[in-house]
């Protein structure tokens, strides 16, 4: 347990905003001396990886249907640069990012059942925010325990990017063995998750990325298109009767060029914009892009080609759907147990090194970045 008279640590060298950060943490724990200690990292002001700072706070006592989990790992999502780039409205700063956990059970909430102090669980946060912490409070519906075959950077690999992918893939969508489907940034977290997931699932795969990765993505038996040239032509040739789905997590013109692509019967899912950052960054041009290159669509063209639009937003869909979260990361998890997928992971990065993971996603690493709250020195 980390002592409560630790002080602030920033990630970069201490300044006068951090020396006032810093005393007003120790002011919040004299005035609320409950719960327990903590270190958080948190975004002080929208900006770059630079505005993530190392935190000391109280964590209060978990509400009734609450568990507090001691954090082992946390995921770094890409929707984690959005939020710190202040592209995530109505949340105030500070905000702590974190979509995702795994750690242990330290205190259950009174009307807490089927969870136990000791359990080594699988917490998906309430809004998509507060996982990068040593300690947190997690609503016990979205908390799963873990088998103990899975190792937890696995586990922590599927919570998010896994769970994303198999809900289009089998709630958002429709598909049947066999059927051809696309799969943008196919290299990317979400990507490679859906790549693997339907070839579980026995669906012929495609998919784009840069030419870089192109002979990667073809050992994993996937028909790879590169995303720079005419894909939607090439894609057309490969499959002249279309996909019976797209996914697509970019946005903008990727979306728009991708609707003729679909079959009698497809669907396009939207699930993203990333193309509003630029390496990582906040871009002005890339928000113009997005929002002048949608597709423009009526309810009579989507009617005369038997076609479909659907997006997912996984901050929404998750909480609305709790059973379904929990069955469906129960079912990824035992997936992972008897080996029968294998998602990539990047590694570990000490909690205080947050904004190295940030720049590490940025620059479009495919595994799954940890960040380890005990690493942190």
């Amino acid at each position: 347990m980390m002592s409560d008279r630790a002080p602030m640590r920033s990630l970069h060298s201490l300044n006068n905003s951090s020396v006032n950060v810093m005393i007003l943490d120790m002011f919040k724990y004299i005035a609320d001396p409950s719960g327990i200690p903590r270190t958080v990292v948190a975004a002080v002001r929208r900006g770059g990886p630079d505005t993530l700072q190392l935190r000391s706070e109280q964590l209060p006592p978990p509400q009734p249907t609450e568990v507090q989990v001691e954090v082992e790992v946390a995921g770094v999502a890409f929707g984690d640069l959005l939020l710190r780039e202040g592209l995530v409205p109505g949340l105030p700063y500070p905000r702590i990012p974190g979509y995702d956990a795994v750690g242990r059970v330290a205190e259950i909430g009174r009307d807490v059942v089927g969870l136990r102090p000791g359990d080594r669980v699988a917490v998906r946060t309430e809004s998509g925010t507060g996982g990068y912490a040593s300690a947190l409070n997690a609503s016990a519906d979205l908390t799963v325990p873990i088998p103990d075959a899975v190792s937890s950077d696995e586990a922590a690999a599927v919570i998010l990017n896994h769970v994303t992918a198999w809900q289009m893939l089998t709630r958002v969508t429709s598909l049947v063995s066999g059927s051809p489907v696309l799969v943008h940034g196919a290299s990317g977290g979400v990507g490679r998750a859906l790549v693997e997931l339907a070839q579980h699932l026995g669906l012929r795969v495609l998919g784009t990325s840069s030419s870089t990765r192109m002979s990667a993505l073809a050992g994993r038996g996937v028909e790879a298109f590169d995303r720079d040239l005419r894909w939607e032509r090439d894609v057309l040739r490969r499959e002249p009767h279309g996909v019976q789905a797209v996914f697509d997590g970019m946005g903008g013109s990727t979306a728009r060029r991708s609707l003729q692509l679909l079959a009698p019967g497809g669907t396009l899912v939207e699930y993203g914009v990333s193309g509003v950052l630029r390496r990582g960054r906040r871009s002005a041009l890339g928000l113009l892009g997005v929002a002048a290159s949608a597709p423009r669509l009526s309810t009579l063209a989507l009617f005369s080609r038997g076609i479909s639009v659907a997006g997912y937003a996984s901050s929404l869909f998750v909480p609305a759907h709790r059973q379904w979260f929990r069955d469906d990361l129960s079912a990824l998890l035992d997936l992972l147990a008897t080996g029968s997928i294998a998602p990539a992971v990047e590694g570990r990065i000490p909690l205080d090194e947050a904004a190295r993971a940030h720049e590490l996603l940025a620059r479009g690493v495919g595994g799954k970045v940890l960040l380890e709250p005990a690493a942190v020195g």
